[in-house]
Order: structure tokens, then sequence, then C-alpha cells
């Protein structure tokens, strides 16, 4: 198989985007991805990020351009995991990302995005679209602990227990949760 159809096979299993980490885990050099670049077969988007620019963007593409920025490390999280499981309406105004604590992109790009530094266990993730992206239970969780408003938080959790997103006894966690936070919060306001 040639470079290019390895590169164009991953980039398609990633909305389009090719790292150089990919490069590296393919065994191809990454400078072949700057090679391909100036010759309009890719298009850099960040420092070590590239796109094929003859795939279709998606509804999740900036999502997906996110996560290839921390090279593929990045997990969708907090209010912008609400909005790719379906569950807000919510427009954040940068696109949040867990990230390992040893993850530091230091590429143009960081001010678009809101890194909260944590290892998660593989429990609190799954795959929505093809993006990684924190379970519905994690994401509520992240969200009341960010200060999102219960009330918003609440109907997430009715939709999700209405689509089965999450097991009875976890939804009776986390309604309880919610309404602490929800009480503490307006005591404190």
């Amino acid at each position: 198989m040639s470079i290019r159809d390895q590169v164009l096979q991953r980039a398609v299993e990633q909305h389009g985007y090719v790292t150089t980490r990919d490069a590296r885990e393919l065994g191809i050099d990454p400078t072949q991805l700057r090679l391909m670049a100036a010759r309009g077969r890719l298009e850099r988007v960040a420092r070590g990020v590239y796109r094929v620019p003859q795939l279709p963007r998606t509804e999740h593409d900036e999502l997906a351009e996110a996560v290839a920025w921390t090279l593929g490390r990045a997990v969708v999280s907090h209010e912008s995991a609400l909005v790719l499981h379906g569950l807000s309406e919510v427009n954040p105004s940068r696109i949040h990302l867990t990230v390992p604590r040893d993850n530091h992109p230091r590429a143009a790009g960081g001010e678009l995005y809101r890194l909260h530094r944590r290892l998660l266990p593989d429990a609190d993730v799954m795959e929505k679209d093809d993006l990684p992206v924190t379970t519905v239970a994690r994401t509520i969780r992240d969200c009341l602990g960010a200060g999102v408003d219960p009330a918003q938080l609440r109907r997430a959790l009715d939709q999700a227990s209405a689509e089965g997103l999450v097991r009875p006894r976890e939804v009776e966690a986390l309604r309880s949760e919610i309404d602490v936070h929800g009480i503490s919060g307006r005591a404190d306001g």
C-alpha cells in the first residue's frame, strides 16, 4: 500500500484528519506529510495536524480537529461532550477536551480549546461518531463540577435516561448529585 493510501485510510477513520503521530504509527516518516501538503494533497491545519481536502467535512469536524490538535490524545468532555451526545443545545465558547497530564500541545489554536488535565479510566471513555468522548455519566459529573446549570443537567439526564444512555442505578446517583449541587448553589448565591 502506498504512503498516500495509508494516510488516506487513516484520515477516513478520523473525519479527514491525520497527524504526525499517526504517520509514525504507520511507519511513515512525518516529513512525508509536509511533502504531501506542499503538493496540495493535504492541508496543514495546525502544527503536526493535516486534513485530506478531498474528504467531505462532517458536522463534528471542529471536534475531530481538536482531538487531532492534541495528536490524538484528547477525549471530548464537559459541555462539548454533552453536545456530541446530543443532550444539550449549548454552544460552548471553546471546545472542552480532557488530556493526560503530560499532554502539553504548544501549537497555535490552543485559544480555541479548554484543556482539562487528568487521566481518565477506560470505563469513563467511549466512542461516539468515531470520536473519543466521556461517557454520559462522566460528562454530567464533569459539567456539574464545572458549574453548569443544574436544571440543564437534569434535562440532559432525563433525555439520556429516556434514550437508555445511562443505567437506572446511575440515573438515581446522578440525580442525587445534581440535586445536592443545585441546593448548595442556591444557598451560596
